[in-house]
């Protein structure tokens, strides 16, 4: 009674909302900048849900706003889910002077969150005389190992009228082949030499075979391409491919405005008109569309594969520690395990234990911390696992392997870490293990060491109540548990018998015609006047004939009766049929005789009523289906 009660408390216990803690904040790097720099912003939300949602943004007027990309970070902590995304983006200010960024919210679950305003103050910066305007250079990055490039594949723009266009997109791979869930990194330049009216608004390709990982910040340069200046934005995300085969990129797609001048006649008569309603210069919507790529993806090499590979693609390292190395019998000790390098780290299976019998193993908790850098996608997995001492000594804690393909190499690498040891001190003697059952010594079979058991058996003192009593009572009862059984078997049978009759209108009248009719019979008994008892006596012979003919009793007469008897139920004899006439004709002389002649004959009522009674006895013999 208390497990359900407590059951039934759990389930009317209100859920804490989706949006109960889910935060928000944003973070500049930079407070004053430049009219030819910009700033980097990043939002970050954490929830306890793996998927949160993305940030309202509010309109900038003062910036040009263009998206970096996302980090999104998952762990697992007592099964239960918490994430962090980190949305970047790159504000590039219009105007001299103080702007600010209103509050960034999020919405999930019902709750709302925001951040706080942040303000920016934009400076001019004067360029020196006689100098021309400095270029910005592709921003220097820091030599870190990756993979062979073996060839670069690049979409040039399509449909490009001119060798040198206003805007244009092109996109290109770091490599033309690839082994499954290998990085490579594809990269969109969306090139402009004339000004933009509004933010441009960019629609990734389609990558279908493909996990992608957005790789931030945005990069923006300048670049010289047929004698033309380009400003350039390139966007780059990070890919790894999930089958073999030839796999193609879609094309990548800005939408933007473009400003172009417009050819207005002074001498029109609506040039003024024109020029204080649309200006000397007008907006031209552009879609700008790159080629897509095709990509050769190679399977993994089987020769040298290892039994434990998982599918793990990358450059990687191995380490084990434990948060203590002595410790006692029922205490808790962390093994943590950290696989850190550059490739899909969230691809990366947990490693298999290895046997550990002197130890109780709990569940692993997993976390994953990305970095993008130098566009490779790095960081950690960190796998903690609880381990529990059964047996005090010196208890080891045999190495863990982790096997990957390595690209750069072409071959497998397999990992090991160091083998661990942890003093384990003998518990307090009366003190209860906190995990765990630490079983007392018992004879055992010769070879066989009784470590622990999971399962304390405990025996407690009955009490016996009254209602303990009457259960008692009533399970010994016996063969009498067959008596309410027996009675749901008699009321399932009656129920489906009275369906079945009312499913059958007709039988059940064929049935009851007797019934009724000697019901009839026993009114007319009780009739004071002989013309009444007639009456109800030939109302009971032609209802008994209209319910076995299955005809309705208006109208029907003896000619109609017989004929119908002789032709429905051709086992009627022909005595009975012409008794059927007697009767009928003596009935119908009862009821139209004149009243004097009733009252005469009204000794007759009772021979009457008797051979009625004979003729349906006879019938009912006959008539049976």
């Amino acid at each position: 009674m208390r497990s359900w009660c407590l059951l039934l408390a759990l389930a009317l216990w209100p859920a804490a909302p989706a949006g109960a803690q889910l935060s928000i904040s944003a973070q500049a790097n930079k407070t004053q900048v430049p009219l030819d720099d910009q700033v980097v912003l990043a939002v970050t939300i954490t929830g306890i849900q793996s998927s949160l949602p993305d940030p309202q943004l509010p309109t900038l007027q003062n910036f040009s706003v263009y998206s970096s990309g996302r980090n999104q970070s998952i762990s697992f902590v007592n099964g239960q889910i918490s994430s962090s995304v980190i949305h970047t983006f790159v504000l590039i200010p219009r105007v001299v002077g103080t702007a600010i960024i209103p509050s960034i919210t999020v919405s999930a679950g019902g709750a709302t969150a925001r951040t706080e305003p942040i303000v920016i103050q934009v400076v001019h910066q004067a360029e020196p005389a006689g100098q021309a305007p400095a270029v910005q250079a592709h921003p220097t990055q820091t030599p870190t190992p990756r993979p062979a490039v073996t060839s670069r594949q690049t979409a040039r723009p399509s449909g490009s009228a001119a060798a040198a266009p206003d805007v244009f997109v092109t996109m290109e791979l770091d490599k033309s082949k690839a082994f499954v869930n290998e990085q490579m990194t594809l990269s969109v330049q969306f090139h402009t030499a004339v000004s933009l009216l509004g933010n441009p608004q960019y629609v990734p390709p389609q990558l279908e075979g493909f996990l992608a990982e957005d790789m931030p910040p945005l990069r923006h340069y300048n670049e010289t391409r047929n004698g033309r200046n380009y400003f350039v934005t390139e966007i780059k995300t990070a890919l790894f491919p999930l089958r073999t085969g030839r796999l193609t990129i879609g094309t990548a797609t800005v939408h933007c405005q473009v400003q172009q001048q417009t050819n207005v006649d002074p001498f029109s008569p609506d040039f003024f008109e024109r020029f204080f309603s649309q200006g000397l210069m007008t907006a031209q919507t552009r879609t700008l569309s790159s080629q897509p790529l095709r990509l050769e993806v190679t399977a993994l090499p089987d020769a040298g594969k290892p039994i434990d590979f998982s599918g793990a693609v990358g450059h990687f390292s191995l380490a084990a520690a434990t948060d203590k190395s002595r410790t006692k019998v029922g205490d808790a000790v962390n093994l943590t395990l950290t696989i850190q390098g550059t490739g899909n780290l969230k691809a990366i299976a947990e490693p298999a234990m290895p046997s550990l019998p002197s130890w109780r193993v709990f569940d692993p908790v997993t976390s994953v911390n990305l970095q993008k850098k130098g566009d490779l996608v790095q960081g950690s997995k960190i796998i903690r696992t609880v381990l529990v001492p059964r047996v005090s000594g010196d208890l080891a804690i045999p190495p863990v392997s982790l096997s990957y393909f390595d690209p750069t190499r072409n071959d497998y690498v397999r990992l090991r870490t160091q083998p661990l040891t942890v003093s384990v001190a003998p518990g307090e003697p009366n003190a209860v293990p906190t995990i765990g059952y630490i079983a007392p010594s018992a004879a055992s079979a010769q070879g066989i060491i009784r470590v622990n058991e999971d399962l304390a058996f405990l025996k407690v003192r009955p009490r016996r109540t009254m209602f303990t009593r009457c259960l008692e009572a009533i399970a010994a009862a016996g063969l009498i548990h067959i008596l309410p059984f027996a009675f749901f078997l008699w009321a399932l049978a009656l129920n489906a018998y009275r369906g079945r009759l009312s499913a059958n209108p007709q039988g059940a009248r064929f049935r009851g015609a007797l019934k009724a009719a000697a019901a009839r019979i026993r009114q007319a008994h009780d009739a004071g006047d002989a013309q009444e008892a007639a009456a109800l006596m030939a109302e009971a012979l032609t209802g008994y004939l209209a319910g076995k003919l299955g005809e309705p009793t208006a109208g029907l007469t003896m000619r109609r009766a017989q004929e119908l008897l002789q032709k429905r139920q051709p086992q009627a004899s022909q005595e009975s049929i012409e008794l059927i006439r007697s009767v009928w004709e003596d009935l119908d002389l009862s009821r139209f005789a004149p009243a004097a002649a009733a009252t005469q004959n009204a000794e007759a009522v009772e021979t009457l009523s008797q051979k009625l009674l004979l003729l349906l006895e006879v019938l009912e013999k006959e008539l049976k289906r």
